[in-house]
């Protein structure tokens, strides 16, 4: 697999703030930037390629959905949830993911479905192959994808912001060596409640699975130093 390195100096366009994001997104969807990192301007730039107005713009970005705080005297650090935080992010979803899924049962196509069961063979795959990073990240993005079915575009970036504060918390406060993420049973018994049009039955899996996660927290969170330039090494798909 190429790393980021070589992604960089074979890409014909220079990278841009989105593209930034985007690979700070996955590596906290991933749980593989843990909260407290310290992002470094200089770092980014070199792993990036780019200059500094990039990085800061791209750190604006970021921090309007709450995945890194930009601190005086320390510049930009990923976002650190607190015990209260947690239980309100999961709080948040269970009411707003079931009310999101209930309209995308309703909406969902045969198509729909189909790209919904293709994404869970990606997750299958990847946990075959003891890709764990991929696998995390298309756990948490199987559950935007369901959102989008619901055609909120309010209510689908909202989600999105508290699926990314999953993904912070669980890297926090995970318990060691529990399942660091969804499990994939979950997923495919939620398409397929969907797929019988029982909205109510999806909600109930939705609301387990949620809660399910949630207790696996314990509150004492780790910390530690992060190598950025190990971080991101390794280009996404």
């Amino acid at each position: 697999m190429p790393t980021m390195d070589h992604k960089i100096m074979s890409k014909s366009t220079a990278f841009t703030e989105e593209d930034v994001c985007k690979a700070i997104r996955d590596r906290v969807l991933e749980q593989r930037l843990a909260p407290g990192t310290k992002l470094t301007e200089d770092s980014l730039c070199s792993i990036f390629g780019v200059g500094r107005t990039t990085i800061r713009r791209a750190f604006l970005l970021l921090t309007r959905d709450n995945i890194i705080e930009l601190q005086k005297n320390k510049g930009a650090v990923v976002a650190t949830p607190s015990p209260e935080d947690a239980r309100q992010v999961f709080e948040a979803r269970m009411v707003l993911e079931r009310a999101m899924l209930e309209k995308a049962t309703e909406n969902a196509t045969a198509d729909d479905l189909k790209r919904l069961r293709a994404h869970l063979a990606d997750e299958e795959q990847a946990l075959k192959a003891a890709d764990i990073a991929r696998w995390i990240r298309l756990t948490g993005k199987f559950h935007i994808l369901l959102s989008q079915l619901s055609k909120n575009d309010l209510m689908c970036n909202f989600l999105e912001q508290l699926v990314f504060q999953t993904s912070l918390i669980i890297a926090l406060y995970g318990r060691t060596g529990a399942a660091p993420n969804c499990k994939g049973g979950d997923h495919e018994r939620l398409v397929d409640a969907m797929e019988r049009g029982n909205a109510t039955e999806a909600g109930d899996i939705l609301i387990h699975h949620l809660a399910s996660i949630e207790s696996q927290l314990v509150f004492e969170a780790r910390s530690g130093e992060q190598d950025l330039h190990t971080i991101f090494a390794t280009a996404n798909d």
